[in-house]
């Protein structure tokens, strides 16, 4: 069986989770409220065979931190830099879903951002940056 990553993008209200592959084949993303949280956890380690979490240094880290050691799970805990990853979220979500004729016409005339919390797919470039910086270190 393959072993998964865990990669969270903390908040201060919801926290962005993808689960993905050693290899980088997405295998879930959502957002839950801090309150789902660790309840959520316990569905994906249950699920999955997770073998370390990759966490972004962003806003809420530290508690996320703490949620994740009060479940003692003895999985590695790896703090990345997550610069840049919301504005990467966006590019990729308008890639895979891409925008309206009038959203298009808005974005000629305005600084339009996508509305929807990207939390997920942050949580996910974030664990995608940490697999390439890890192959870039094994080369």
């Amino acid at each position: 069986m393959t072993k998964e990553l865990l990669s969270l993008d903390p908040g201060r209200n919801k926290v962005g989770t993808a689960v993905i592959s050693r290899d980088k084949e997405e295998k879930e993303k959502t957002i839950v409220s801090l309150k789902e949280l660790e309840a959520h956890l316990n569905e994906i380690f249950n699920k999955y065979q997770i073998d370390e979490i990759i966490i972004g240094n962003g806003t809420g880290a530290e508690k996320i931190i703490k949620k994740i050691k009060k479940l003692k799970t003895n999985k590695k805990i790896t703090v990345v830099d997550e610069k840049f990853s919301t504005e990467e979220a966006q590019a990729r979500y308008l890639r895979e879903k891409p925008m309206s004729r009038y959203e298009k016409l808005l974005r000629k005339f305005i600084s339009w951002k996508v509305k929807k919390p990207l939390d997920d797919y942050a949580a996910l470039i974030i664990a995608e940056k940490y697999l390439e910086k890890l192959d870039k270190e094994d080369k």
